[in-house]
């Protein structure tokens, strides 16, 4: 009766181990099909052909902007050799709703900036880099985009921005108005982290001063030799 017993209990144990075994299957399938990865294309063909990525330093001032989207490259056939690689990623919260991740790194992307005049500072822009005009100073970049939670079903840049992160930085000629003689080889780089999601009726945190950017500076220095 004992031998029977523990037979029992041992059976009992195998059978208990296999369904937990099934539940973690399960769980891990359900988490899997709640996930989706997106090619960056979904995000990109959403975006107008005159969409770029401008940064700006309330500080000082400067304007930087850059291709981050390959949009005027290709647009006007500027052949640079822009090149986006990311993914997009899509992951459905079970309450009717989804949220968006879009994480993409762009390289080889035309930058061009100003001063707070509107001075030209740093490079040329897509259109006078066409007309040669001045040479297309080049940079990479890498972005991090979280949109609000939005309804399940196609993706909607129209949603409210949860969170934005993205760092620059571009090789080229400085301008006149950077304060160095024109032509002067030069980069630029700027570091941004929007917060937007924060609770705060105004959608800023009150410690920045309703500046929903703790970070956004951008600089335009000359290279050292």
């Amino acid at each position: 009766m004992k031998k029977k017993t523990e037979a029992t209990i041992s059976m009992v144990k195998v059978l208990g181990l296999v369904a937990a075994t099934i539940l973690i299957m399960a769980a891990a399938g359900r988490t899997s099909a709640q996930t989706q990865q997106l090619p960056i294309s979904t995000f990109l063909n959403l975006l107008p052909n005159t969409a770029t990525q401008v940064w700006s330093d309330p500080t000082n001032g400067n304007i930087l902007i850059i291709d981050g989207y390959g949009k005027r490259n290709a647009a006007l056939n500027l052949n640079l050799g822009t090149t986006i690689n990311g993914k997009v990623t899509v992951m459905d919260l079970g309450d009717g709703t989804q949220r968006v991740t879009v994480h993409f790194q762009t390289r080889n992307a035309v930058c061009w900036g100003f001063n707070e005049n509107l001075q030209p500072v740093f490079g040329y822009s897509p259109v006078a880099v066409l007309n040669n005009v001045g040479p297309a100073a080049l940079g990479s970049s890498i972005t991090r985009i979280v949109f609000e939670p939005q309804p399940v079903g196609p993706i909607n840049i129209g949603t409210p921005i949860e969170t934005w992160m993205s760092t620059v930085s571009c090789q080229g000629l400085l301008r006149a108005g950077s304060g160095f003689a024109e032509g002067t080889e030069g980069f630029a780089q700027t570091r941004q982290t929007g917060l937007y999601g924060t609770g705060v009726p105004d959608g800023c945190p009150p410690e920045q001063d309703a500046n929903c950017f703790p970070a956004e500076k951008v600089e335009f220095k000359p290279l050292e030799n």
